[in-house]
């Protein structure tokens, strides 16, 4: 699809990369006749992974936000306490980690100072640390503990698109990878994820496939601002805006409406 068009800048280019970056990230990786994560990158022993307790993720700009993402993902999936931070004040907060902790970095070059140093600081405490990077033999990369690459190809753009989504799809792989070590996640459940992840990018072509209504979309509601509503993986989603955004958690089950002056109830009741 993308060697057949044209495009004005990179930002779109990049755009409909993203379904060939998150093949190349997520294909090598599982295995749905087995029901099966593989991160032989990781390099760490299964027993470590399995004592593991809880998980610091620190990153900077978008990757802070996939970090977000992957917090609800590694609770769900693995049962672990996930924290999310600023790579800014990681280093700053004198951070109480330890042994039986996982460091989670993301950072798309893989030298974002302010991520590799409190990879440093991670490590200098006692924790395992894993990167998640989009450079081979980036500076976290040769630091950390265990490596997952982000497959998505060099970003020119300022705005993070396809690495972003595989930086989401490979803290999902590894929430799922590590749920199977703790056994918390069933090999029949596996293989759902598994199928859902691999038919990600056929989806992803088909919603591009749309991109002239999406434009026409676009024109007619880009000037509605303030507030996107999102639940749960998706309150992390409605941050990541080129436009001044709040992300707002909904509270009631699909009973609100974005309309031009915000959200409005389609129903009166909430949950508390």
């Amino acid at each position: 699809m993308v060697e057949k068009r044209q495009f004005p800048h990179h930002l779109i280019r990049e755009i409909f990369e993203q379904p060939e970056g998150l093949r190349r990230t997520i294909e090598p990786r599982v295995s749905l006749d087995q029901g099966q994560v593989r991160l032989e990158e990781v390099q760490i022993p299964v027993e470590e992974l399995r004592a593991i307790q809880s998980i610091n993720i620190v990153a900077s700009g978008t990757s802070r936000h996939a970090g977000i993402a992957g917090q609800f993902m590694a609770q769900e999936l693995a049962g672990v306490h996930v924290d999310v931070d600023y790579a800014s004040e990681f280093e700053n907060r004198n951070p109480l980690i330890g042994p039986r902790e996982l460091s989670i970095f993301i950072t798309q070059s893989g030298e974002t100072a302010d991520t590799t140093g409190s990879l440093r600081e991670a490590k200098q405490r006692g924790s395992r640390t894993i990167a998640i990077s989009n450079v081979v033999g980036s500076t976290i990369a040769r630091e950390a503990d265990g490596v997952i690459y982000t497959h998505a190809g060099p970003e020119i753009s300022i705005a993070s698109t396809k690495a972003f989504t595989a930086q989401i799809a490979c803290l999902f792989m590894f929430a799922l990878y590590l749920g199977q070590i703790k056994e918390k996640v069933s090999q029949a459940v596996a293989k759902r994820y598994i199928g859902e992840l691999l038919a990600l990018p056929e989806k992803i072509e088909t919603i591009l496939a749309s991109a002239d209504q999406c434009e026409q979309l676009a024109e007619r509601y880009h000037r509605v601002e303030d507030l996107s509503p999102g639940r749960r993986f998706h309150v992390p989603r409605t941050r990541y805006s080129l436009s001044h955004r709040h992300g707002w958690r909904s509270q009631t089950e699909g009973n609100f409406l974005y309309t031009r002056g915000g959200l409005s109830h389609r129903r009166s009741e909430t949950r508390s």
